[in-house]
This record gives structure tokens, C-alpha cells and sequence, in this order.
């Protein structure tokens, strides 16, 4: 006994020792055998500050965790406060970017043990998408192992399917784990169950036979005829159509001709003058006539982008050749009408970008904006500075980051496909012409000052390059950062050097350098209109950098102040883009500070344009977008409650996306937004709490719109903190971008107008979105799955009524599916023929994917 107490002791000595080594061989087995666990406790530790959680290690691998030697590596969203415990640290790296490790105090964890360790964090997480995966182990020597019960892969494969598994991370269950905040603040929020979805779609109905085109046109009536295309019919076209032209022809398997008289059997693209309610339209208006009679179908178009639109709505009128009678007149409420896609937290690829051009286009949807790097990651080749791509399109652990950014946004060691990549110039250019094939302009986003971390690595990088070879003038030529630099934030995403330095001209030269390359490559193919330099979610930066403290002091733009400096950047900005003959454009935050506009007239571009997003109707911010248009700056409703779609569609823990500006945004809320009165759409607090259009409008700065002219039109965003395949991309932007392109283009009767007071008809809106549900269940998401898109397919609602089971859907006329024994079998639903049951599962479907499972009891 004494023999083996004395070698326990000797071995526990040896694993205890501070210069314990974990080999290579060790580091793998752990990486495979770790059990780790995530489970959020208590969201309600106080009144919105801190929430609980414990991370879980179960040792089943054959080796001992050490004292020393090693550390866990995590990406983590927020802020982790200082562990209770004296046996383990955590550590703030950059961003989202933590690592957990052994004090002196730590006892090995051998094999068959485990270990709990509970911890404080900032704010609050109330959905499994929260939580990043792929943690990693590193070695004091530098060597690393995924953690593989964090893999966010199956079999070492991506999931396809939207949902992704991240099994690693407990469910939430309670109140405690799915509400927010604590204290005298109520979160309102639960979970949908099947009863609340089908009191939510109770007011919808399928309707028989129903016609009509998405988005709804101007002006649009039926006949009683129909028109059955079959090859014999040809498509013709006028000088300037063929293109537009081809592209019916090659929908319906059609050939082409030029126009000649007297022809039957034909669809005519040609240009024709258009006019609604006594007004020409002279941009993307198209008359579509269907004559059953003449055996014709006309398309009168005022421009290619018209004929184009035509073509759409013709093809949502077709059902299996048949065409019914029908005359249109159209044309857009909104120039712009747009997406915005986050490429840089997540790599959204070429291919992607391709479809998604498709099926803009289908909904009349003509400015794609490319957010094309962010602190995370450099998405786009600059051949002039190839450290751009060759350092910032990459993640894995290098913690000089001198050949990679830091795996931020759970990438884990050695990044993986979706967050490393970038465009190179033959796919830019490839996606520019796809892109102005279809009417829509591409406007191309890189994020300045902020969000800048990957390119300000990457031009670090280039300065270790140059000055290891002695040239310290092409060193520091496009250098972003202020070595010197002492001072000390924190941005929303907890980066602590995002910011380019404003002060330093290499700053300047970069922006002209990458300004000067999007210019030449979009020449010949699309020109280049409008660069956006983002601008948005500063954070405290630049005070006690040298090279600013004597800018500050010897300068010839009268800049005397830190605060002064993010409008001097503006103007600098403006300044290059102009002298490429560009417009200019940012998210509002960009264009104004401390909520105070920067003078219009110090911006040289023809036109200086803001995306205003900021709303969260409590905040008392929601006036910004009225601020920028009534000081001349155009304006892009952008607003986060209705139109940012990495939110999730329902506020339940296994849906995906953040939550910090609405709790949840399905399509019915996109689709109610009011352009013509912005404090209309006031509807819930994010905690739940309704609020009234004249609680935003009191604590309002700016009421009324005062130059309507200045509003340019609608976009949506996507962003990609939590979207990591294209399943997943393509569930949260569709169906819900359907309804910002029906906003955008179409005014509807039941809208509120703030300038005559009117009030939103709810009868008229409520039966209007019932034909758009219809109309998109029935048209555009066949489409959508016939073209491989992983369009979201909503949770039905159902309830049991005298053993009776009734189900309903988002979208009336999407099929659904019932099980009575736990999913082992599944039936299709008809509600003609409603089952007898007392319980049951059940879940929308379309193809071979299904949605969420609801339970009926």
C-alpha cells in the first residue's frame, strides 16, 4: 500500500510540476477524449449586466489533463468577468477570442473525471446559436488540438441542413435559461408552442386558385382566358431586348427571333412608354399584356431593367405553360431596393453570391451591397497590397497574426471553409457580370475606421515583410496603426485594435490604393457609382496615440479635439472617392456623432448616402434616419426590427441569430413595415413591452420628415456572426426578403402616412399579407427548392379540439406533416381530413427538408 500511495504521489508530483511539457501525441487524445459541455444557468443575474453559465469538462480520453502546460482556447460573445475559482484563469485574448488555463493550484484531471467551471459573463445568452464551436487545446510549445465535441461537423462533414449541430451545448429549458434581464425589467418573451403559432395563423386561409405576382404590381387585372406556351411559340424582340429576351426564351425552352408584324404565337419585348395613375415612369416600368385572343403576350418596357421585371412577373404567372388573361402596369415605389451580405465574419462563396443574384432578381430586388471585410476577416484580392487576401481572409491560431487573423467567431485552429476565403479578381468580375445582367448594381463595402482589425494585421504583416528587408519607406506606406499607440477600448465586438489610425496619411494611402483598385475592376464590365465605407461603431480610439497628439497640435484643418477626428476621416474620405467620381455612402453611425450630422456641404460627392439601421424604439435613436435626409444626406431604411435577417423568426433558443435588436423578426413583421411613417412600425420593446408611436415620437429629436425626396429606398441585411453554411444563409434570408422586396416596390392602401395622420388599416393589412403568403407558398417557394435554395421553412401551429387535430402554417398551402409515433412515421396533413388524435408531432416540409418539430397535446 505504502509502495502505491508513494507512486500516486510521485506521479501526481511529476503532472503537478510547473514545466510540465504536453506532447503532440498527448494534446491529440485529450482534443479527442475531453468531453466539453455548455450550459447558460441564469440569464437574470441582475437587471441586464451578467448572466451565469458553467462550462463542463468529462475526461474520457486516456491521458491526464496536467496542471500545467496547456490552455483552453474559445471563441466567446461576451465578456467573461474573473473565475471564482483559484485552480483555473480566463483571459480576454482579442475580440471574441478567450482561453481558459491552469493556475499553480490546479489538480490534473485524469482520466474518468470531471470538472465544472461556473462562470459570470456579460449581458446575457438566450439561444444555443450564441455559443461558438470548435474550442481547441494549445501546448506551451505552440502546438494545438481541436476539442472535437465542439466540432460544429458531423463525421468531420458540415451539417447541410440550416439547423447545425452543436450538440456540445445544453438545451434551455427554464425561464431562467430563455428570458432576459432581472430585477424590475420583464422579459415577455416564451418560446412559441404550437397553440401560440396557431392563434398567430389563425386569421390566415388557403386561397383557392390564387393569382397574382410578387412583388404585387402597381396595376394588375384578369381575364377569363389563358395562354398555354408550348414550343411552337417564339419569343421576339426589339433593338436593345435580345438579352432580355434570351433570358425568357431560355425559361420556357423558346427560341428567339427579331421582331417582324403580323406574328401569332409570340412574346414581344420591345420598348413602350408606361404610364400609372396619369404619370409616366421613365426607369424599370414595364406594361405585360396576356391576350388569349390575339394568341400574344406584350411586353412594353421602358428600359432593360423593365423587361426584365416583365419576364419575372410572367414567369410567376405560368403554371405548366398556362398563362392567364392578364394585363399589368408596373414600376418600383423605391429606386433602391437592396441586400446587404456580410461576407467577412462568414465567407459567403462565389457560387453563393450567384444564386442569390437569381433570386434578387426574381423579386425585383437591384442593389446587392458586399460588406467585404470586418475586424474578422479581408474578403477581396487588391493586387497592389496582396497581404489583404494572402493574411486577412484567413483564421487559425497565430497569435502574432502575421500569417492569419486569430480563429475569431469559433473558426478554431486552423479555420475552416467558411471563414477563410476571399474573392479573387476573376470572381468579383464574374459576380459584377451576373450582376449587371440582371439589372442589379453591386456596391462594394469595406468597413473604415473600425471594424478594421484584419486589415490592419495584414498591413502589419506587410510592415514586418518590408522592414526585415530594410525598406522602411514601402514598410510603412500603407500602414494603419500607430505602433505607439497606448490607448485602451473596447469595441462592441471587444476588439482592442480595430480602429485605423486616422491621423497617419499611409492610412489615406491605403484607402485611395483600395478605392483605385474596386474602380479598375469594375470597369468594363459594371462602373463603379458608389463606394461605402461602412463607418459605423467607433469605439473610443486614437486618444493617446503620438502621431495623433501632434496631428492635434500642429495641423491645417483647424483639429484641435479626439472627437473632431471621426469627421475629418468623412471629409477624407470624401474627398478620394470623389476624386474617382464616386458617390458615397455609410451606416448612419458614420455620418454623424454623438447623434449630431456632419455638415452635408463639407462632403464633395454628388451624392453622400446613410443606411440607417439604428431603431430600437426605447433607445430614443430612432429619429436618425429623419436626421441624415432633412440634413441632405439620401437615406436607405435599413432599420434592424424589421429588416436585419440574422435575427432569428421566432424567440425560441434552438432558432438561429442574434436578438439585440428585436427579440425575433418573422416575415409577417418585414412585410407590415411602413416606409412613409417611421414611427408607425413601433411596436415592442426588446424586452417584449408594447410601445406606442407617440412614445417614440416623444422622446424623438427629429419628428417629422421634412425632405422625403431624400429617401432612397429599403435594404435588408444579412450578417453572418452565426451563419456559417449556405443552408443556413439561405434559411435566414428567405422567405423574409420576399417581403422587403414587396415593401420596396409595391405602396400598399392599408400603410400609414405621417404627412396626412393616417392610421394603418389592420383589417386590409391583415388580408393583404394573407394573398402574399399565398402567393409565395404557392409561386416562389417551388421556385426557391426547385433551385436548391434552403429557404426557411416556419414551425406550423396546431392545436386538438374534441380529439381532433387542426394545423396551420405561416404560409397557407405549405405542406405539413403529423406523427403520432415520436417521429418514427409521418403522415401528410389535410385538413379536409383532419385526424383523430391525442397527441401528436408535427412539421412543415418541402422536398426533403423539414422544419422544427412542433408537439401537439
Amino acid at each position: 500500500m505504502l509502495k502505491h500511495a508513494l507512486l500516486a504521489a510521485a506521479i501526481s508530483g511529476a503532472l503537478a510540476a510547473p514545466s510540465y511539457a504536453v506532447s503532440s501525441q498527448e494534446l491529440t487524445q485529450l482534443g479527442q477524449g475531453l468531453d466539453l459541455t455548455y450550459s447558460v444557468i441564469d440569464n437574470q443575474q441582475d437587471e441586464w449586466r451578467t448572466f451565469k453559465g458553467v462550462i463542463s469538462l468529462t475526461n474520457d480520453s486516456t491521458t491526464a489533463l496536467p496542471s500545467s502546460g496547456w490552455a483552453i482556447y474559445f471563441s466567446h460573445i461576451r465578456m467573461i468577468k474573473p473565475l471564482a475559482t483559484d485552480t483555473l484563469k480566463v483571459s480576454h485574448v482579442n475580440g471574441d477570442i478567450f482561453k481558459i488555463e491552469p493556475t499553480a493550484s490546479f489538480s490534473p484531471l485524469t482520466p474518468g473525471q470531471s470538472l465544472d467551471i461556473e462562470f459570470l459573463s456579460e449581458f446575457w445568452q438566450v439561444a444555443k446559436t450564441d455559443v461558438m464551436p470548435n474550442w481547441y487545446l494549445v501546448s506551451d510549445s505552440g502546438d494545438t488540438a481541436l476539442i472535437a465535441s465542439t466540432s460544429n461537423t458531423i463525421n468531420g462533414e458540415v451539417p447541410t441542413k440550416p439547423g447545425e449541430e452543436l450538440p456540445f451545448v445544453s438545451d434551455f429549458d427554464t425561464e431562467l435559461q430563455w428570458k432576459r434581464y432581472g430585477g424590475s425589467i420583464t422579459d415577455f418573451y416564451d418560446p412559441f408552442t404550437a397553440a401560440d403559432r396557431y392563434a398567430k395563423n389563425s386569421d390566415l386561409s388557403k386561397i383557392a386558385n390564387a393569382k397574382g405576382v410578387i412583388p404585387t404590381p402597381a396595376s394588375i387585372s384578369f381575364g377569363e382566358g389563358e395562354i398555354t406556351i408550348d414550343p411552337s411559340w417564339v419569343v421576339v424582340y426589339d433593338n436593345g431586348y435580345q438579352t432580355q429576351a434570351e433570358f425568357i426564351a431560355k425559361q420556357f425552352g423558346l427560341t428567339v427571333a427579331p421582331w417582324s408584324p403580323n406574328q401569332s404565337k409570340v412574346i414581344h419585348v420591345g420598348w413602350g412608354q408606361v404610364t400609372i395613375d396619369g404619370k409616366a415612369k421613365w426607369e424599370e416600368a414595364y406594361e405585360l399584356n396576356v391576350s388569349p385572343t390575339e394568341e400574344k403576350i406584350e411586353i412594353n418596357a421602358v428600359d432593360a431593367a423593365g423587361a426584365l421585371y416583365a419576364a419575372q412577373s410572367l414567369i410567376q404567372l405560368t403554371d405548366n405553360g398556362a398563362v392567364p388573361e392578364a394585363s399589368i402596369a408596373d414600376a418600383p415605389r423605391f429606386a433602391y431596393r437592396g441586400l446587404s451580405i456580410d461576407a467577412a465574419r462568414n465567407f459567403r462563396s462565389k457560387e453563393s453570391v450567384l444564386e442569390l443574384l437569381d433570386q434578387m432578381a426574381a423579386v425585383k430586388l437591384n442593389k446587392l451591397h458586399l460588406r467585404l471585410s470586418d475586424d474578422e476577416a479581408w474578403r477581396i484580392e487588391i493586387p497592389e497590397l496582396p497581404e489583404l487576401a494572402d493574411v486577412g481572409s484567413k483564421r487559425c491560431h497565430d497569435l502574432t497574426e502575421t500569417t492569419c487573423v486569430l480563429p475569431f467567431l469559433g473558426a478554431g485552429p486552423d479555420g475552416t471553409a467558411e471563414s477563410n476565403g476571399f474573392y479573387t479578381q476573376a470572381d468579383y468580375k464574374e459576380i459584377l457580370a451576373a450582376a449587371n445582367a440582371l439589372s442589379i448594381e453591386v456596391i462594394p463595402e469595406v468597413d473604415m475606421p473600425g471594424h478594421a482589425h484584419a486589415a490592419i494585421k495584414a498591413m502589419d504583416a506587410r510592415f514586418e515583410k518590408f522592414a526585415a528587408q530594410g525598406d522602411l519607406v514601402k514598410a510603412n506606406e500603407f500602414r494603419l496603426s500607430d505602433p505607439d499607440d497606448t490607448t485602451e477600448y473596447l469595441s462592441v465586438q471587444m476588439f482592442t485594435d480595430n480602429a485605423m489610425n486616422v491621423c497617419m496619411e499611409s492610412t489615406y494611402n491605403f484607402v485611395d490604393t483600395v478605392v483605385g483598385s474596386l474602380v479598375a475592376l469594375h470597369q468594363d464590365i459594371q462602373p463603379l457609382k458608389t463606394f461605402h465605407f461602412g463607418g459605423d461603431e467607433i469605439a473610443g480610439a486614437w486618444k493617446d496615440s503620438p502621431v495623433c497628439q501632434a496631428f492635434l497640435a500642429n495641423n491645417s484643418h483647424g483639429i484641435s479635439t479626439i472627437d473632431e477626428l471621426s469627421q475629418y476621416f468623412v471629409e477624407r474620405i470624401s474627398a478620394i472617392t470623389a476624386s474617382h467620381n464616386l458617390d458615397l455612402a455609410g451606416w448612419e453611425d458614420g455620418l454623424m456623432h454623438n447623434n449630431k450630422v456632419y455638415p452635408r456641404g463639407e462632403m464633395v460627392n454628388a451624392q453622400v448616402t446613410g443606411n440607417a439601421w439604428q431603431n430600437i424604439w426605447e433607445w430614443g435613436v430612432a429619429d436618425r434616419a429623419y436626421n441624415l435626409a432633412n440634413n441632405g444626406y439620401g437615406v436607405i431604411y435599413n432599420q434592424a426590427t424589421h429588416f436585419y435577417f440574422d435575427h432569428p423568426h421566432e424567440p425560441d433558443p434552438e432558432e438561429r441569430g442574434y436578438y439585440w435588436a428585436p427579440r425575433f423578426t418573422d416575415t409577417r413583421k418585414s412585410f407590415g413595415f411602413m416606409p412613409d411613417d417611421l414611427y408607425a412600425n413601433a411596436d415592442f420593446t426588446r424586452a417584449g413591452a408594447p410601445i406606442t408611436k407617440e412614445e417614440v415620437l416623444n422622446a424623438a429629436g427629429v419628428k417629422t420628415l421634412e425632405r422625403p425626396e431624400n429617401v432612397r429606398g429599403l435594404q435588408g441585411s444579412i450578417w453572418s456572426e452565426t451563419i456559417r453554411t449556405e443552408a443556413q444563409f439561405e434559411g435566414m434570408t428567405f422567405p423574409r426578403a420576399i417581403a422587403l422586396a414587396e415593401r420596396a416596390w409595391h405602396s400598399a392602401s392599408w400603410e400609414a402616412h405621417d404627412a396626412d395622420g393616417k392610421l394603418v388599416d389592420e383589417t386590409a393589412r391583415n388580408a393583404d399579407y394573407n394573398q402574399f403568403a399565398n402567393l409565395v407558398a404557392k409561386n416562389i417557394m417551388p421556385s426557391l427548392e426547385e433551385g436548391g435554395i434552403a429557404f426557411n421553412l416556419p414551425v406550423p401551429g396546431g392545436i386538438i379540439e374534441a380529439g381532433v387535430l387542426k394545423a396551420n402554417s405561416a404560409f397557407p398551402g405549405l405542406a405539413i406533416e403529423y406523427s403520432v409515433d415520436d417521429g418514427q412515421s409521418w403522415q401528410a396533413y389535410d385538413a379536409n381530413q383532419a385526424p383523430a388524435v391525442t397527441s401528436a408531432l408535427i412539421r412543415t416540409v418541402s422536398g426533403d427538408r423539414s422544419s422544427r418539430i412542433a408537439e401537439v397535446k
